[in-house]
């Protein structure tokens, strides 16, 4: 934030209409709620509005991806049921500078055309494994697999992975499919 000249109704507008539905979704890829993600965003934006002559037109998507991020991690930490892996999501966002924003999205991109690359069953088994956060047997019952079928199919899918996005990439893979397999 800084000092300047005070957003018009127009430009909060026009910033609204340009940046919601994108803001939405990188809180849902966090929250994994979609009331929750649209409150979210809905609440930066007020405060955006609050702020409208503390808050520059240059920097203002910045600043609401590192707001929508922050709130969106809060609403996480309330969240009564906490779960090893959303905890594992949570430190890593929150390492994030204001820039990084661009980067997370790029890798969510570089995921998804990823999965999509996948066959039905590899991505059922990474959703159920990774998004329902399901055990492996779990998985295996539900989808009439073995456990160890489950593993391997893990295991196989994340060397693909490997292959195709990078080793530098690896260890966001894990945290990002949550985020992707909405």
């Amino acid at each position: 934030m800084t000092q300047g000249t005070t957003m018009t109704v127009r430009e909060y507008e026009q910033l609204f209409k340009q940046n919601f539905e994108r803001l939405y979704y990188h809180s849902l890829d966090i929250v994994h709620n979609e009331d929750v993600a649209r409150d979210v965003v809905s609440d930066v934006f007020v405060n955006v509005w609050r702020l409208r002559d503390k808050v520059a037109l240059d920097t203002a998507l910045s600043y609401l991806y590192t707001s929508v991020r922050n709130r969106s991690l809060d609403q996480l930490r309330h969240r009564s049921r906490h779960v090893p892996l959303i905890e594992e999501v949570i430190q890593e966002l929150e390492h994030y500078s204001d820039t990084d924003w661009e980067e997370y999205e790029a890798r969510i991109d570089a995921i998804k055309a990823e999965l999509n690359r996948q066959p039905e069953r590899v991505r059922r088994v990474l959703y159920l494994r990774f998004y329902e956060q399901k055990s492996n047997q779990e998985v295996a019952d539900q989808m009439g697999i073995t456990v160890d079928g489950v593993k391997k199919i893990v295991q196989r899918s994340f060397a693909q992975m490997r292959v195709s996005l990078g080793k530098k990439m690896l260890k966001f893979v894990p945290l990002l499919l949550l985020a992707c397999m909405n």
